[in-house]
């Protein structure tokens, strides 16, 4: 298939959107912004990370990162350390405080979907769960090379 309907394409990008918003506001608390949240996800899910390849990853410059790194230290969610291959440079790593946390907004997100598919009627529940693998697979076309690479 090589073209596609731009409503349709639009309609799909808005429902995973508001789906992502949903669940973030949900389950991330009052003291995390939606950033913040997202690098703690990022550095528990693909490890020890480059202050540059988690900005790449996550879309924001490293200034801006360097700052959001900052605060999730002074919360004790994050650490720098010294990046054994480069001792110029700094590798971000998730802390245990971080870790419990990252684990537990997963466990909310997770909880919140079965919530509202059981909800669903069962063969609309159904069809979701069978489009998973292709949402898998645009979720990976979307992310940036170096997440790839980090994350095999």
């Amino acid at each position: 298939m090589d073209t596609f309907d731009a409503e349709d394409v639009a309609r799909l990008r808005i429902a995973l959107a508001r789906i992502a918003r949903l669940l973030d506001r949900q389950s991330r608390g009052d003291n995390l912004t939606r950033t913040q949240s997202s690098v703690l996800a990022t550095v528990a899910r693909l490890g020890p990370l480059r202050i540059s390849d988690l900005a790449e990853v996550e879309g924001v410059n490293p200034t801006m990162l360097s700052r959001i790194v900052g605060k999730l230290e002074d919360t004790g969610l994050l650490r720098r350390r010294p990046d054994p291959t480069d001792g110029r440079a700094a590798r971000v790593e998730v802390t245990e405080a971080g870790d419990l946390l990252h684990r537990q907004q997963r466990a909310e997100r997770t909880q919140l979907l079965t919530d509202r598919l059981a909800a669903l009627p069962e063969t609309r529940a159904a069809e979701l769960l069978a489009a998973l693998p292709a949402l898998e697979s645009l979720a990976d076309q979307l992310t940036p090379t170096t997440a790839r690479a980090e994350s095999s």
